[in-house]
């Protein structure tokens, strides 16, 4: 067992000082507020707070970033057009520069605080198309168990290329499996899983799959009692599409059809009337919020502001991961409500800042997207995932209590995270100067130099 002493940790009810944290085998042991610290601990830290969990993420497209911002047709270049740039993308990947990506994109998140991430994973077959591919699901874990992350990977099954059935593409098929082949990979993949990895299972989105393959899912998640996550609702043009086929609205249909409850994760929900909304909220279920992709795409914005007031839960993902950082994806989930509404503190409530509540809140629905029970907060019994700040950081100089969130969310300015623990070890890797750091670097400048160049 080793003990902390925090000068400063955010616990469920708030901000404490002086708390002596003992860990034992990954988890929080014992938490106790003493007038100062004992002789025994092993080290002292300044400002602790929860590990965040990244609940939306494709890792090979951290690859693109940067690469598609020039429009071949400037007066039309849609999220639609983006994706046939992705497909090129996924022509030219294999298992080597899969693991390449991910571990990239894995370091990054670290740095930045993400602690967990959900892996919403599709591509599954090899370059002949012939099977699903155990070895990249192999690959990604890799990559998770090299950089430190804790992985809820999640096989998605991906059948048509749009809602009339439309014929894959040659790209598409690297995302084909048959219910048989996703239930086996998926089976494959629980059982080679150690802690703290985990597992999570959905589908692509109400386009990518029939209606009696999108059951035979949700009925499998339901005897297995995991996470359930599924795109929904991004783009406009999907919401047009469904409607004129079966009448109703992409997420009015699901709420009809389905018991959509806490253990389900719907991606953006961009587009969704103000009926639909209420009625989401009252499921428990958490939407998941990409702001840096959606803006990136062009999706659109979510209702916030509606949203909480009815008490839904939400989350936060890194998505295509055009930008890795979770307080910045917070900053644009509060600005653009802003933007809309032209007010300030949209998201937020009388007796908390902005930035707490927003932070409090994704710690909830993170943890309803991954499965984990405790609520994302540090208490006793819950995984020892925490993040250090100096508080020699010039964009915390002065904060009390009452504000110190809102400048961890809306202030900082220079580097934020000076310690990550997860499960109860250190990551060593945090500096961009470290030696680990800077080879991967050079691999994966080299890769992309081959397939995007």
């Amino acid at each position: 067992m080793t003990t902390y002493f925090a000068k400063k940790i955010f616990l469920e009810e708030g901000w404490a000082e002086n708390v002596h944290i003992s860990i034992n085998k990954g988890s929080i042991a014992k938490l106790s507020i003493e007038k100062q610290k004992t002789p025994s601990i092993d080290d002292e830290l300044d400002i602790v707070i929860p590990g965040i969990i990244n609940s939306h993420s494709h890792s090979f497209q951290r690859a693109l970033s940067g690469f598609t911002e020039r429009g071949s047709n400037r007066s039309n270049d849609t999220f639609w057009t983006w994706r046939e740039k992705m497909y090129q993308l996924v022509d030219k990947l294999n298992t080597s520069s899969i693991y390449t990506i991910a571990k990239q994109a894995y370091f990054e998140m670290l740095m930045r605080g993400y602690t967990t991430v959900v892996e919403f994973h599709y591509l599954h077959r090899d370059n002949q198309n012939s099977r699903i591919n155990n070895e990249i699901f192999h690959a990604l874990m890799e990559a998770a168990n090299e950089s430190g992350i804790s992985l809820v990977y999640t096989p998605i099954l991906y059948q048509k290329g749009g809602f009339k059935d439309k014929e894959l593409t040659k790209e598409q098929k690297k995302f084909y499996s048959t219910i048989r082949e996703f239930l086996e990979h998926y089976s494959y993949a629980k059982s080679n899983l150690m802690d703290p990895h985990s597992i999570a299972i959905g589908v692509h989105s109400l386009r990518a799959v029939g209606e009696e393959a999108l059951r035979e899912i949700v009925k499998f998640q339901e005897s297995e009692q995991v996470p359930f996550h599924i795109h929904i609702a991004e783009q406009q043009q999907e919401v047009d599409e469904f409607k004129s086929i079966h009448g109703e609205r992409p997420v009015e249909w699901l709420l009809n059809n389905y018991d959509v409850n806490e253990n389900w994760c719907l991606v953006h929900a961009t587009h969704i009337n103000e009926n639909e909304l209420k009625e989401l909220a009252q499921t428990k279920s958490v939407v998941c919020l990409c702001p840096t992709t959606e803006a990136n795409l062009g999706d659109g914005i979510f209702q916030l502001k509606d949203y909480v007031s009815r008490g839904g839960f939400f989350t936060i993902g890194s998505d295509s991961n055009i930008s890795i950082d979770p307080f910045e994806e917070l900053r644009w989930l509060e600005y653009s409500q802003r933007l809309i509404h032209q007010k300030r503190n949209i998201a937020s409530e009388e007796s908390i800042g902005t930035g707490q509540y927003l932070f409090e809140k994704i710690l909830t629905g993170g943890a309803l997207s991954s499965g984990q029970r405790s609520n994302g907060q540090i208490k006793e019994g819950s995984p020892a995932n925490l993040l250090v700040l100096s508080d020699e950081n010039a964009s915390l100089a002065g904060h009390t209590n009452e504000t110190l969130f809102d400048a961890i969310v809306f202030s900082n300015h220079s580097e934020l995270i000076h310690k990550v623990m997860i499960n109860g070890e250190w990551v060593k890797f945090l500096s961009q100067e470290n030696e680990e750091i800077k080879k991967h670097k050079e691999s994966y400048s080299a890769l992309l130099g081959r397939i995007l160049n």
